[in-house]
């Protein structure tokens, strides 16, 4: 029987060259994925998205604050430099950075569900079809040894009974079945015949069978018998087995159940309870409520950022125990992985990334009052005033983020409050107390992705 191109040239990779077959299906995708994921974040179009820290930036200098980190002082040099860069590190000149408008975070969402659907969709659906594959080989040849064992009861031998059988319809192996028929024509010993075909079904279970098969061929007496019987065991162990999976299923259905339900709480989370953290932090800035809590900026927790990349952990080690548990290894798990990070980013960007839309809109923000200098441990007579347009119109109601950052061991620099929410003509104002050490102090405006900066020198107080 000739064999198709695709055959030889698989039987060259694997015997000529020793080329495994999981290169093609993980390996090279594997690579694939890792450069769209590498290209999406060094291009910008899918920068990583902050973990664990505030959405704001992360410069801001509290009353009570000590020394500044290496990397806070390494972003307000760069801060500094941006806004003049002819000024020198210890003093700025006032002027008005313009407004940078960042990659929409959820382009990282979209490039790490596409990098994993890349990387392990090859290797997961040939590790499914060889499962089912080996499955149905597996019965098929149950049914096999019960043919053969009949045929030999009437007095054929195994080699002529083979031989026989291979004329007829033998399911999913009817062509390897017809292969070893051939070397039995040609000479090959009823063993190596079949120790051929259970090297090309890959198949443990048949190999173990297809042993005792050989060893029932050398026993003489009741041949017949002992094909049957293992005929019938080997049926037995595959009626279990799928009663086994049959049983397993209601966990998968309990862990699927389980990503819905994490899913609808984070976004129940993020749309509606998120938002109202920025009305506590507003509270909190008030002198009433200041002292209770500390002007601590809750609303600046990147719960979305965070909770998103929960559920799609969440759903991918969810997947592998969902294929140990049901066909016992990691690598079947694999479909339900990808199956259920699809889920979460299908919902998250059906539900929540259009309800959080503020948070990533475009928005221009212009420093419409500030004093350029001032004195140090005090407040500054004239408050930070911005105007924040969306497409041209006033953005009322938005919420903007200010932080402040100076110069090395300061203490002592504020604002007052640290969020504000804009009026009906898109303005808000920051009350400003700059530290005890005289230089160059940086304050950043936020609002959604989008940020501005001015920057304010202070002099020893008279």
């Amino acid at each position: 029987m000739p064999l198709t191109r695709r055959q030889r040239l698989a039987y060259k990779l694997s015997n000529r060259y020793h080329v495994r077959r999981s290169v093609f299906t993980l390996a090279v995708p594997a690579m694939v994925a890792m450069a769209i994921l590498g290209y999406a974040i060094y291009s910008g179009f899918a920068p990583v998205p902050l973990i664990g820290g505030s959405t704001a930036p992360n410069l801001a200098v509290t009353g009570n604050s000590a020394n500044q980190t290496s990397s806070r002082e390494a972003a307000y040099a760069a801060l500094v430099a941006q806004l003049n860069p002819g000024a020198n590190k210890t003093t700025v000149a006032a002027s008005t950075a313009p407004t940078t408008h960042p990659a929409n975070p959820h382009n990282f969402d979209v490039v790490l569900t596409v990098a994993l659907t890349a990387g392990l969709a090859p290797y997961s659906v040939d590790a499914t079809l060889s499962s089912r594959r080996g499955r149905k080989y597996e019965q098929d040849f149950t049914d096999f040894l019960f043919e053969l064992s009949e045929l030999v009861r009437g007095g054929i031998d195994p080699i002529k009974s083979t031989i026989t059988l291979s004329q007829g319809s033998l399911g999913s192996i009817t062509k390897p079945v017809q292969v070893v028929a051939k070397q039995m024509e040609i000479g090959f010993t009823f063993e190596q015949a079949m120790r051929n075909l259970a090297a090309s079904l890959k198949s443990p279970l048949i190999d173990r069978y297809i042993d005792l098969v050989i060893q029932a061929s050398y026993s003489g007496g009741a041949v017949a018998n002992l094909i049957q019987r293992a005929s019938a065991d080997m049926g037995t162990f595959l009626n279990i087995e799928k009663e086994k999976r049959a049983g397993l299923s209601q966990y998968t259905l309990v862990l699927y159940t389980g990503q819905v339900i994490l899913i609808a709480l984070s976004a129940i989370l993020v749309v509606q309870f998120l938002p109202d953290l920025g009305a506590i932090t507003l509270l909190g800035s008030t002198s009433f409520t200041g002292s209770l809590l500390g002007k601590a900026d809750i609303g600046n927790v990147p719960l979305e950022r965070d909770l998103y990349l929960l559920v799609v952990v969440n759903g991918f080690l969810g997947g592998l125990v969902i294929g140990k548990i049901s066909e016992g290894k990691l690598k079947h798990g694999l479909k339900h992985a990808l199956v259920l990070v699809f889920i979460a980013f299908v919902a998250w960007t059906l539900f929540v990334v259009p309800a959080t839309s503020g948070g990533t809109a475009s928005y221009d923000i212009v420093v419409t009052s500030y004093g350029p200098n001032g004195p140090t441990s005090l407040p500054m007579t004239q408050p930070l005033a911005v105007n924040v347009t969306s497409k041209g119109a006033p953005a009322a109601n938005v919420l903007v983020h200010f932080a402040i950052a100076g110069p090395a061991n300061a203490t002592g620099a504020s604002l007052n409050p640290t969020s504000a929410e804009t009026d009906s003509n898109g303005q808000a104002s920051v009350q400003v107390v700059l530290g005890d050490k005289p230089g160059p102090y940086a304050i950043t405006v936020t609002v959604g992705n989008n940020s501005t900066a001015v920057a304010i020198t202070a002099a020893n107080s008279v």
